[in-house]
């Protein structure tokens, strides 16, 4: 860590900092509590900045606070490293465990389906058969069977 670094920061900022470079060996629980520290230390710092740029407009004073600028920084550089690896894990755990539920779910479904069953017999389905109404005569006959039904259909009596 840089001499402006050390200057900067305090004792418990530089640890976080630190673990922040070397994140091989932390579970993912740690990366987590981590990171939830060094944003809590970032948002402390951005308010004091806020309420020191606020006091010196009242003053009239004009001070930059560039130290707390630079911790600033520094913290931000830190989270962003420690959000890379839980992205990174994330991802990575991501796609192994989709591979793994496709092959659950298939092996499920392949429990749950009953075995294929075909036809009983080999001939094609011809539809249902044919039942003639024998009570009407035939459309168009004219013979006595058919003459009622013809004179109906036509436009007047005979």
């Amino acid at each position: 860590m840089s001499t402006s670094a050390k200057r900067v920061l305090d004792q418990q900022e530089q640890d976080l900092v630190a673990q922040s470079k070397k994140l091989d060996g932390l579970s993912h629980r740690e990366l987590t509590e981590l990171a939830r520290q060094l944003r809590s230390r970032r948002e402390r710092v951005q308010r004091m900045i806020r309420d020191r740029a606020r006091a010196a407009r009242r003053s009239g004073e004009n001070h930059p606070d560039t130290g707390a600028r630079e911790k600033k920084e520094l913290l931000i550089e830190a989270i962003d490293r420690v959000n890379t690896a839980l992205e990174t894990r994330k991802l990575s755990n991501s796609s192994s465990s989709a591979t793994e539920n496709l092959r659950e779910a298939v092996e499920r479904k392949a429990k749950k389906a009953p075995a294929k069953s075909g036809p009983k017999s080999r001939t094609a389905n011809t539809g249902p058969a044919e039942t003639p109404n024998e009570k009407i005569a035939p459309s168009g006959a004219l013979h006595a069977e058919g003459m009622r039904a013809s004179k109906s259909r036509s436009t007047g009596n005979r």
